[in-house]
């Protein structure tokens, strides 16, 4: 009979794991493409600061409003593309008109409803529709604002990493849109997505540039500093006041099969894109040599624009 093996048997017994050879982190890296996009949100969240930067961001935006509008006045807030994201939370604090999410994806407000009805939370509002399409026209904003949202404008509106799933030359006109046709005096819409480019290694950004390039020959041209600048151009925000700030994060997780999970969710793979099988394994083995064996945390760089409205 095979004699125990101690370092296994002590594994158990104070709930330690054996190191992972090469080939198992290559092969569990492999396997972590497989994770729903959901659970990548999810375990993005859980370990990095990136929330708790975006509320930081967010009350920064808020304070203003208060302190711009009379203590009676019950915010109305409309968070675009929310999925079931953490900021449901803060939004639904501070809302007493009312909050609505608004989202494509009809499972993440299934989930959203199940939590209302559990936590019983008054005031929460759930809408499915598609950005690109309700917000297209100022004809088409009117019909969703009347039938969708509550017939009543917003205070505020969050767009969240959202605008990843639109083609950026059409993100002026959908703020365009929101702006003058959703959204009310003095108010505010909040935008945060991760930076178009960077030149610091270890970052998402680089992490994908990087890749895409060498694949496909692409690199991320959604530049939300850039739209900045295109509305700050335009007649309709002459009198808003636009503002813009950058804010590195960071993510680290002791956990190869997590780590990978949101290398796989930055990669946009395989939703965005379908490297091959050598593809996958060469990432992989990038990031082990190049972050999880050094333990480099990966750093994200995100722009935040905030376009107040007088």
């Amino acid at each position: 009979m095979n004699k125990p093996n101690p370092f296994l048997y002590s594994a158990v017994l104070f709930g330690k794991s054996p190191p992972l050879n090469h080939k198992n982190l290559i092969d569990i890296g492999l396997e972590a493409a497989e994770t729903p996009l959901r659970r990548q949100v999810k375990l993005w969240a859980r370990h990095s600061n990136e929330k708790a930067d975006v509320a930081s961001e967010l009350m920064t935006a808020v304070r203003h409003l208060i302190r711009q509008n009379p203590p009676e006045r019950a915010f109305r807030s409309l968070s675009i593309g929310s999925s079931d994201e953490p900021q449901f939370r803060l939004l639904q604090a501070i809302s007493g008109g009312g909050i609505w999410l608004f989202d494509a994806d009809r499972e993440a407000l299934e989930f959203v409803r199940e939590r209302v009805r559990r936590q019983m939370l008054s005031g929460v509002h759930l809408a499915n529709g598609d950005l690109t399409i309700d917000f297209s026209s100022p004809e088409s904003a009117q019909d969703v604002r009347a039938t969708k949202l509550g017939d009543a404008p917003f205070d505020l509106i969050l767009l969240h990493h959202v605008l990843y799933y639109c083609d950026s030359a059409i993100w002026p006109d959908i703020i365009e849109i929101l702006f003058q046709e959703i959204l009310r005096g003095p108010g505010a819409i909040h935008v945060a997505l991760m930076s178009a480019s960077s030149c610091e290694p270890y970052t998402t950004t680089w992490l994908y540039n990087h890749f895409a390039k060498k694949f496909y020959g692409h690199h991320n041209n959604q530049d939300l500093l850039v739209l900045g600048e295109v509305l700050s151009s335009r007649q309709a925000f002459a009198k808003a006041v636009i503002s813009q700030r950058t804010v590195p994060s960071s993510f680290w997780c002791d956990d190869f099969s997590i780590f990978m999970a949101v290398v796989w969710m930055i990669m946009l793979y395989p939703d965005g894109h379908q490297y091959s099988i050598e593809q996958r394994r060469e990432i992989v083995e990038f990031v082990v040599s190049e972050f999880w064996l050094p333990k480099h945390r990966l750093k994200q760089n995100q722009d935040y624009l905030t376009i107040i409205s007088q």
